[in-house]
């Protein structure tokens, strides 16, 4: 082999090392678990999935464009908080996998019998000097004694005594991993909803349904059909029954149906905190209102007039033209003019200029000099219902961790290995060596051990 192959090698096998080093690294779990916690402080404090307009207004243009360059309005599904979230889940491997091995050695390690060096390195040894008349039925009321206390003892024998060994909670010792497995799901749970989930919204008119949701990226609603509909039967809103003339809203109820192919497939009434889920989808009662929906008289030449409707919000296009308009606002007042709606028009190649329409004055439009004017002829109103819309396929995948994780502290704070070990000697009036060890909890196992050592004691002379 050359000499520069070794070399390369060398620094591959050095470069593996640091790496190595750096992930297992428990400082390194403090700085990301402190980074999170930061991060979500400013996620906090930062309006996430806010209109453009309004972070332009609370933080101004330049620093807007610094922190959208981040992506801090929408820093839960950044590819860089993602990356801190992988990174954690590489470090905690890291740890358990260092630390495994040595665990798993002493929980596989086959029993043993007790020898006289082994005294030197237990940390739990008592001798008792005691003479019985009977030295075989005591010796089966130790061995029942050790079964009720710790477990069904194992013997070993030598030619001049016999050892009984007993333990429980050896797998205790994993109640550690079992928490970090348990934060390592709830971590790639997090993860899968972070890359594959979504949350949207949908405002839905009684007696009307939708097939598509909004999802707001950027400070845009961006829409996301479904495959199905969703429709709003009934929605009614109760009120608590106050004196006084501002009504407070006490429930509000939505009375929804999915139809796949024209076909009913469930019902269900919508309340707040009790939500909708069909094909990994879940509706979520969320807000209410009033939709008005504006009747335009479209009038050329000043001989043909036809009729249009609009919702407020949407873009309908107007017959015989290229020109699409949309409806901003109505008002029941306008400066004492009346009932009035402001409406846009888009052209091809131009600026849509927003204007008002007054019901009280159709002429009010001429002004514009445009080939038609428009008319306000009449408003109607109805009520919709607004469903918040989430996707997280990492939902059940947290719960899962969450699980775990409780398992795994319960076994870690309540459990731990306890080992026995009774020597007894073949011959009557020898000496009984009692020794013990625990991994944790170290005062209730001292506790115990002393109760044991007078209970034999208490055994021998009978």
């Amino acid at each position: 082999m050359k000499k520069s192959d070794t070399t390369v090698k060398a620094k591959e096998s050095g470069l593996f090392v640091i790496l190595y080093d750096l992930f297992r690294s428990i400082k390194l779990t403090i700085f990301l678990l402190i980074l999170l916690a930061i991060l979500s402080i400013i996620g906090t404090l930062i309006a996430q999935n806010a209109s453009r307009s309004e972070y332009i207004q609370r933080y101004g243009i330049g620093l807007y464009e610094v922190l959208n360059f981040f992506n801090l309005f929408d820093m839960y599904h950044s590819w860089w908080f993602s990356g801190i979230l992988l990174l954690l889940v590489i470090n905690l491997i890291a740890c358990s996998i260092q630390r495994f091995p040595g665990v798993w050695s002493q929980i596989s390690r086959p029993p043993a019998g007790l020898e006289d060096f082994m005294l030197k390195a237990l940390p739990y040894v008592e001798r008792v000097q005691v003479e019985s008349k009977d030295d075989a039925k005591a010796d089966e009321n130790i061995r029942t004694y050790l079964k009720k206390k710790f477990g069904n003892p194992i013997q070993f024998e030598t030619e001049s005594s016999f050892t009984l060994f007993s333990e429980k909670g050896r797998f205790s010792r994993l109640g550690f991993y079992i928490t970090h497995l348990s934060l390592l799901i709830i971590l790639i749970g997090g993860l899968l909803g972070s890359l594959f989930g979504f949350r949207g919204h949908v405002e839905i008119l009684e007696g009307g349904a939708v097939n598509q949701i909004f999802l707001h990226v950027k400070g845009e609603d961006v829409s996301k059909p479904i495959d199905f509909s969703v429709r709003c039967d009934d929605f009614n809103v109760t009120y608590y029954d106050l004196r006084s003339q501002e009504k407070q809203v006490k429930e509000y109820i939505s009375q929804l149906t999915i139809l796949e192919n024209g076909k009913e497939m469930l019902k269900k009434t919508l309340r707040v905190n009790h939500p909708l889920h069909y094909k990994g989808l879940a509706f979520y009662q969320s807000t209410y209102g009033n939709v008005h929906e504006i009747t335009l008289g479209i009038n050329r030449n000043g001989k043909e007039r036809t009729y249009l409707k609009a919702h407020e919000g949407v873009i309908v296009p107007i017959p015989g033209s290229d020109t699409f308009i949309r409806v901003l606002q109505y008002a029941p007042q306008v400066h004492n003019f009346g009932e009035g709606v402001q409406v846009a028009l888009f052209k091809p190649n131009q600026e849509p200029q927003p204007f008002w329409l007054l019901k009280n004055f159709p002429k009010f439009d001429e002004k514009r000099g445009d080939q038609f004017f428009l008319t306000l002829e009449g408003v109607t109103s109805k009520e919709y219902t607004g469903l918040q819309v989430t996707k997280d396929p990492g939902v059940w995948v947290v719960w899962i961790g969450c699980g775990l994780m409780i398992l795994g502290l319960i076994v870690s704070f309540f459990f731990s290995h306890q080992r026995v070990w009774v020597r007894i000697p073949k011959d009557p009036g020898g000496e009984i060596v009692l020794a013990g060890s625990v991994n944790k909890n170290r005062m209730g196992f001292e506790k115990t051990f002393g109760e044991l050592a007078e209970g034999i004691r208490s055994l021998r002379k009978q």
